[in-house]
């Protein structure tokens, strides 16, 4: 199901059962009224039946000539039948009626609730009220009718009230009421089913568009997702899913230029000893001759040995993304240590130190990549720096953290080349040309051993006013 369909039925369900709750409770509260209504005017009835009965100690009379009472014939009116009991049989005789509508029928199921019209099977709502005398006297028969009409006068022990109301006519009106809430409760649902659906697809049309235009998106640079102007999530969906191809396309182009430039490494020495072995091969040479061609070939296996530890470091940089465990270092004692090691290997090099922060000052690195960082941008200081000019490192106290700078006096970096300088196997124009020997890589391992442990590579240079390359640590 799609996500239109989804959004769609649960919003058209919700407002289905609102509509079913509220025409429900509309139909049982005009129901409950109606029959309340009803029940109303079966007491009021049965109320004014029983003020025209008299009381006294001989029984109860009932002089409805005397009376006004409710006498109506119509589909809504009030029935209603009068029954007496006299003894010794107390057998039931009625004695009034309001109508031809109130039948036997009426009275011989009596019961106060719903009845129905043997003839018709028609529903009535019937109430039933019983009137006693209590105790009469003693007497026969015949005294209790008394005096020839039209002065007798009757008197009953008990008299027993029915009151009826057909309900044909409230059931006809809640039939009525029942498709007049049916009608506009299916008509607004089906309404705001065509407009809810027709919104939900208008609403998600943005998404629709950008799943297809995403099935199309190939290896080819440049291509992207249309995305809507409408200032919303589907918006930002779609500026971060180009945003993520455009990682991905400059990962790419990365990875490109990084397995091309690292092929173009690797062929180099191999073609170099390839051929020094070819030439030493063509005919039969002396003792001296071979070992200068196996010279050659240990300086190429060396700096192919090189570029695959760096390659080697830089592959294990991106599987192993983790920190490395930390430790609080000195970086002035560190400083020394290193330079009094690189100088015992490399006594024919300048390097000064030169320190300018506190005593308790200390920096979270680990020792050994720490090591191997600076070594690199040692190295690279040394390779073009002139002859015979000092290499600076210089360790100091700036913007909360602690500075480790090194600090050449060499021909600088262009403008251009300076923002490509960390890029893998990046080398500047001015660096072939000078015939300084490497790979373009010292660098890029610098920078990724500086992300590692926390700190910030950055180079400031300028053509012809040497380099410095800034290693900062946050402070502890």
């Amino acid at each position: 199901m799609t996500l239109a369909n989804r959004v769609s039925a649960f919003f058209l369900g919700w407002l289905g059962l609102s509509l079913v709750g509220f025409a429900l409770a509309a139909y049982l509260v005009a129901r409950a009224d109606l029959y309340r209504e009803v029940d109303a005017r079966l007491e009021s009835t049965l109320d004014a039946l029983n003020a025209a009965a008299d009381f006294d100690p001989e029984g109860i009379e009932w002089e409805a000539h005397e009376r006004t009472l409710p006498r109506g014939d119509g589909p809504n009116s009030v029935y209603w039948m009068v029954a007496a009991h006299n003894p010794p049989d107390d057998r039931a005789l009625i004695v009034d009626r309001s109508g031809p509508g109130a039948e036997e029928w009426l009275w011989a199921g009596a019961a106060t609730g719903i009845v129905y019209d043997p003839a018709s099977s028609a529903p009535w709502r019937v109430a039933r009220r019983r009137l006693d005398a209590g105790p009469v006297p003693d007497r026969p028969r015949d005294r209790w009718t008394v005096a020839p009409e039209p002065n007798r006068v009757v008197k009953y022990r008990t008299i027993e009230i029915v009151a009826g109301v057909p309900l044909t006519p409230i059931r006809d009106e809640l039939r009525r009421l029942a498709i007049w809430l049916a009608i506009p409760t299916v008509g607004v649902w089906l309404v705001a089913a065509l407009i809810g659906r027709w919104l939900c697809r208008r609403t998600l049309a943005p998404v629709a568009e950008m799943a297809a235009a995403a099935r199309t998106v190939g290896p080819s640079a440049g291509e992207r997702l249309r995305v809507r102007p409408t200032g919303d999530e589907l918006e930002d969906l779609g500026r971060s899913f180009n945003g993520a191809l455009d990682r991905l396309e400059e990962a790419f182009e990365r990875q490109r230029r990084y397995t091309e430039d690292a092929s173009h490494q690797l062929r180099t020495p191999l073609a170099a000893m390839l051929g020094q072995v070819e030439v030493a091969l063509r005919r039969d040479r002396d003792g001296p001759e071979y070992r200068n061609t196996l010279v050659a070939i240990a300086d190429e296996i060396r700096h192919l040995n090189c570029v695959t530890d760096a390659l080697l470091f830089l592959a294990r940089a991106d599987v192993e993304a983790g920190r490395p465990d930390l430790q609080q270092i000195d970086p002035v004692a560190w400083v020394n240590a290193f330079v009094a090691d690189w100088r015992s290997r490399y006594p024919q090099t300048r390097i000064d130190v030169v320190a300018d922060v506190p005593a308790s000052t200390r920096v979270r690195a680990h020792p050994e990549l720490l090591a191997q960082m600076l070594e690199n941008l040692v190295d690279n200081a040394v390779k073009y720096a002139p002859t015979g000019s000092p290499v600076t490192v210089r360790v100091t106290a700036r913007d909360g953290g602690t500075e480790l700078a090194i600090e050449d006096a060499g021909p600088g970096i262009a403008p251009a080349d300076l923002p490509h300088v960390f890029e893998p196997f990046f080398r500047s124009a001015a660096a072939r040309e000078a015939g300084v020997r490497g790979v373009g890589l010292g660098l890029a391992i610098a920078r990724r051993i500086g992300e590692s442990m926390g700190a910030r590579l950055t180079a400031e240079s300028k053509a012809g006013g040497g380099s410095r390359f800034v290693v900062w640590f946050p402070g502890p």
